[in-house]
């Protein structure tokens, strides 16, 4: 499916579980098209490596349903009581 959509170079990495993919930087580093694949397979994508520019305008993990994002806000909130651990590093508005 990835493959198929974008030029893309791969690396199975069985031990640990992994596919790594290097897209060509395009206007999201490729993120629609693999969220899109991984989705279809109950996985998750993290963006590794990208331009700054890039990484400051989308969220770099899979993006939490509402049950999910609530529960890791209040385990952050339960770790950071006062919000100066990363703030806004790994999900938009936590």
């Amino acid at each position: 499916m990835i493959a198929g959509g974008a030029q893309a170079q791969m690396f199975y990495d069985w031990a640990g579980g992994l596919i790594w993919v290097m897209l060509d930087v395009g206007n999201d580093a490729g993120a629609a098209l693999i969220r899109h694949a991984v989705a279809a397979t109950g996985g998750h994508a993290t963006l590794v490596r990208a331009p700054a520019s890039m990484r400051a305008a989308m969220d770099v993990f899979t993006p939490q349903d509402a049950a999910l994002t609530a529960l890791t806000k209040r385990v952050k909130e339960g770790f950071d009581p006062q919000g100066v651990l990363n703030p806004g590093r790994m999900w938009a508005g936590m």
